[in-house]
């Protein structure tokens, strides 16, 4: 997604998932850390104007959102 966005992998990005099946939700909240590491993600949030895509992965379909941070909300 960030290539979509034609960003850097060290930009800033603010990450929204929505996972429609409640066991990997749980299990999303509980790795926040290695997730936000692994993208890269300054941090989980809502994205408002972010790029917003559908993935299905191993049968559960989520959204993904990215944004970038804006220096000044540092």
């Amino acid at each position: 997604m960030r290539k979509d966005l034609d960003l850097d992998m060290d930009a800033r990005i603010r990450l929204e998932l929505d996972v429609n099946d409640e066991r990997i939700s749980d299990l999303v909240r509980e790795h926040e850390d290695l997730i936000r590491e692994e993208v890269r993600a300054e941090e989980f949030g809502d994205v408002e104007d972010g790029h917003r895509k559908t993935w299905e992965v191993e049968s559960v379909e989520m959204e993904i959102a990215v944004e970038t941070v804006a220096a000044a909300e540092v």
